[in-house]
């Protein structure tokens, strides 16, 4: 059974400043030119979430708590809500769960389920990211289903209002407070299922290791929602490629040889993308578009093995067969052959391929949260970078203080 506690952190002595100070926890491409003025406001919390460098002890944290910048709070459990307009369908959702600590134990359906791989590389930075700046302003977020009401009762408990703004994107963010009172009736929340991850894989994973590394129990700070307020569908993650050299003939004579290729106008694959899955992608290049149907053995091989079955087998195919198959790219280039970057929002990623920032960009659909579930209790787990679970954290909600944590 996954364990939660009241979560004891830190908050901008201002909360009127929150919309300034905080940030969606987006992948930095996601920001083009706007990240970097977010560096050069005072006391952002881009400073103490995607610092420019890790490397060396930081100060930073202390001096912020030492100016009155922050303030500690008592040891609480919010109700964190979020109301957004979906950005494929425009549809209105509300979000709504606790924000707790979690318990950080190792990945099982006795504490907390993954879907996606994870980057160790990314893991070892995130490691030494909070050795050196003792701090962590990334909560994450995970989904319960609860058949037995027991989170969306405890969320009818009566709340005192923290904060309430409208980010960037257009967000809704609405933090509360519960009363002292119901913090004993957190402990028997999640018994009857387990935490589905959906956002922030490599930090729960960073915090497994760093814990273990330094024989600590630290808390991670945790949005826990209920997944029946999400939508029916995730919005995946596209893919964008740079080779140092490009022919735009030559890709499309290598996937002819795993793919029906159907020209088609860039309107419509962004239509196609929230269509029913059938198995096939799409394919945006500088001049021309596609829909990539496969039909070759191999295809068929990856599609019926059972490792990449439901959603796997949309996302895997991408990864594993499309990249790493483009042969004849990868004898005539360097080692690190391609630029591959991630992006879920349809209409940049085509930007960045007509402006030649991208040579191509191959778009993938949107799993169900069905599909999903069942994804994930078959212990299945999609490449790194498959879901985008929308809209995302705010970094600079909270501020967790690893050095004074049991």
């Amino acid at each position: 059974m996954a364990q939660v506690f009241p979560l004891e952190v830190y908050m901008y002595s201002d909360l009127q400043s929150l919309p300034k100070l905080s940030f969606p926890l987006m992948p930095k491409e996601e920001f083009s030119n706007d990240l970097e003025s977010l560096y050069k406001i005072p006391f952002h919390s881009i400073l103490l979430t995607y610092p420019k460098t890790s490397e060396g002890k930081d100060s930073s944290f202390e001096e912020w708590k030492k100016k009155g910048v922050l303030k500690k709070e008592g040891a609480a459990i919010y109700k964190y809500t979020q109301e957004y307009k979906h950005p494929v369908s425009g549809k209105l959702f509300k979000r709504v769960g606790i924000m707790a600590g979690l318990k950080v134990d190792d990945w099982g359906p006795e504490s907390v389920l993954p879907h996606e791989g994870i980057n160790s590389e990314v893991v070892e930075q995130g490691i030494q990211f909070l050795e050196n700046y003792q701090v962590n302003s990334s909560p994450i977020h995970l989904l319960y289903s609860d058949p037995e009401q027991r989170l969306r009762n405890y969320l009818e408990n009566p709340t005192e209002l923290i904060s309430m703004f409208t980010d960037s994107l257009g967000t809704i963010h609405k933090l509360e407070k519960f009363e002292e009172r119901t913090y004993k009736d957190i402990y028997k929340l999640f018994k009857s299922n387990p935490l589905f991850l959906a956002d922030g894989h490599h930090r729960y994973q960073t915090m497994i290791l760093f814990n273990r590394k330094y024989s600590k129990n630290t808390l991670i700070p945790a949005y826990i929602s209920l997944i029946e307020n999400e939508p029916p569908r995730i919005l995946p993650f596209h893919r964008l490629v740079k080779l140092s050299e490009f022919k735009e003939e030559k890709l499309l004579h290598i996937l002819k040889k795993f793919f029906q290729v159907q020209p088609i106008s860039s309107e419509n694959v962004e239509a196609f993308t929230v269509q029913e899955d059938g198995g096939e992608w799409g394919l945006i290049m500088k001049s021309q578009s596609f829909i990539l149907k496969p039909i070759n053995e191999k295809v068929k091989h990856f599609i019926n093995n059972k490792a990449y079955n439901e959603a796997g087998q949309k996302m895997a195919l991408i990864d594993y067969l499309v990249l790493k198959y483009l042969e004849d790219f990868k004898k005539e280039q360097a080692k690190n052959w391609f630029n591959l970057k991630f992006s879920y929002n349809f209409t940049k990623l085509t930007r960045k391929v007509r402006s030649g920032e991208a040579d191509f960009g191959l778009i993938l659909k949107g799993i169900s949260m069905k599909t999903l579930g069942r994804t994930v209790l078959d212990n299945s787990i999609l490449p790194e970078k498959s879901t985008f679970f929308y809209p995302k954290m705010l970094a600079g909600l909270v501020f967790y203080d690893l050095t004074d944590q049991n």
